[in-house]
């Protein structure tokens, strides 16, 4: 039984991980026929998404590299994608602080960008990462900001997954009325969008409500009902869980073989998708039925794949851990250095702007010193005007950032704003021109009086002193 198990596992994993490759090798296709960057970012998060259960490591490389270039081109949507891409794939690792830090960082971008579907989808996602962490109050508190939002911009599928993820975290604390009150309601929301997996999944979780409470004749209907519609919209994982709820309900009502039959269906569809909790659960249930018929050869068996299972689970998890510390600590190096680099590249264009800061004056004083010696007047006129078109070109380069920074870096309310500060600027320009070219002209102008002035007194006392001479 255990090398049969072993067998269809191996032989599903394969068909999965063909499906798979044609996936990634279209979206690597996709990837080197991109002409542009924002294209570029799409696809390397499209990838990171596709790689984030299965090799999160490689999802973390892919999203990273989105992120740089999204941050390079300063495209906040992107970053927000590549930011969602680390976000999952640390929650994968189950390195769940990275993956809450990161989901807050995307979250600021949907804040500065004013949308709001988008922050409530993180929100969800951050309540889910906490429910992972069994932080059942967090998960709680952001599944609510997520219904909030749904509720005040009328999105009827956000409201739908909100009410559906309350209900869920309510069941597992235990507060069963809550429980039953937001998952009666994602239900008949789900029937009224026709949203096929929610309704079969909201199906799913009143059985388990009704499981807790021990009204089994409920429950047993809530399952059965659940069950075809689970199949319809392959969501095989709640599927098999289900399958085992019918089994607990069939054990609990004494019908052992029925219990056996679900518990068997809910280790083979687990074990076909790869779904090894739901495995090493339904194989310690099946353990717990054979012993209590009696049959102790297949109650051990069943007992021994589950241990397998259970510590091959352990070693994966304990393996994941491992290799999330690595990463975490491989990303902090490179942050630091990244930081390191963005500090030297500001100093750099600090020193650069306080270089032609003090250059403008140098230029100004240059005009005057040139006004003073005998140099042509078009000379003078084009230095003057260097000195004050620099001045301006700095005035612009100086609060570039500043409107860069309140626009969101976008393209049309730079441009509408920098022609408001053209329109403003051009006319006080040329007044400034005209101003100091004629200030300068006519210092020129008295300059070159005064030499004249002083050349004729030196003339005419030239003369007298010849004069003198003579007499």
């Amino acid at each position: 039984m255990k090398l049969i198990a072993l067998f269809s596992l191996f032989l599903f994993s394969s068909i999965y991980t063909f499906s798979q490759k044609q996936v990634l090798d279209s979206l690597y296709k996709d990837l080197a026929s991109q002409k542009t960057d924002t294209g570029k970012v799409s696809v390397l998060y499209d990838l990171s998404y596709s790689y984030h259960k299965s090799k999160p490591d490689s999802a973390l490389i892919l999203a990273q590299r989105a992120y740089k270039l999204a941050r390079k081109i300063k495209y906040l949507k992107g970053e927000s994608w590549a930011l969602n891409g680390l976000a999952n794939a640390f929650h994968s690792l189950h390195n769940y602080p990275r993956a809450i830090e990161y989901f807050i960082e995307e979250l600021k971008i949907h804040e500065k960008r004013g949308k709001p579907k988008n922050m409530a989808n993180t929100y969800i996602s951050m309540a889910l990462v906490y429910s992972s962490e069994k932080e059942y109050d967090k998960a709680l508190s952001y599944a609510f900001k997520a219904e909030d939002i749904a509720k005040k911009n009328s999105f009827a599928d956000l409201i739908l997954y909100s009410k559906l993820n309350i209900g869920d975290i309510y069941e597992k604390l235990n507060q069963l009325s809550s429980a039953m009150i937001y998952t009666h309601s994602a239900y008949e929301l789900s029937v009224l969008q026709k949203n096929e997996l929610i309704k079969g999944t909201s199906l799913n979780n009143l059985g388990n409500i009704y499981l807790k409470q021990k009204d089994y004749k409920s429950a047993l209907s809530y399952y059965k009902k659940s069950a075809p519609i689970l199949e319809k919209v392959s969501d095989l994982n709640t599927l098999a869980e289900c399958n085992l709820g019918l089994a607990k309900v069939f054990r609990a009502d004494g019908k052992m073989d029925s219990s056996i039959y679900y518990a068997k269906k809910v280790y083979d569809l687990a074990i076909k998708n790869e779904f090894f909790a739901r495995a090493v659960d339904a194989g310690s249930f099946l353990a717990k039925l054979y012993k209590e018929k009696n049959k102790i050869d297949s109650a051990y068996a069943y007992q021994e794949i589950s241990v397998n299972l259970s510590d091959s689970i352990d070693s994966k998890e304990r393996a994941k851990e491992v290799q999330s510390i690595t990463i975490a600590e491989e990303f902090r190096q490179k942050e630091i250095e990244e930081v390191k680099l963005k500090e030297a590249e500001e100093r750099r264009q600090k020193l650069q702007l306080l270089a032609i800061g003090i250059m403008i004056p140098i230029f100004f004083f240059i005009s005057v010193f040139l006004s003073k010696r005998k140099v042509p007047k078009r000379v003078i006129e084009f230095s003057g005007v260097v000195s004050l078109l620099m001045l301006f070109e700095y005035l612009t380069l100086f609060i570039h950032p500043f409107v860069a920074e309140k626009s969101h870096h976008s393209p049309l309310i730079e441009i509408v704003v920098f022609v408001i500060i053209a329109s403003l600027l051009t006319p006080t320009h040329h007044k400034v021109e005209h101003w100091l070219i004629n200030k300068l002209t006519k210092f020129r102008e008295q300059q070159l009086l005064k030499r004249q002035m002083s050349q004729q007194k030196d003339e005419s006392a030239d003369s007298e002193t010849a004069e003198n001479s003579i007499d």
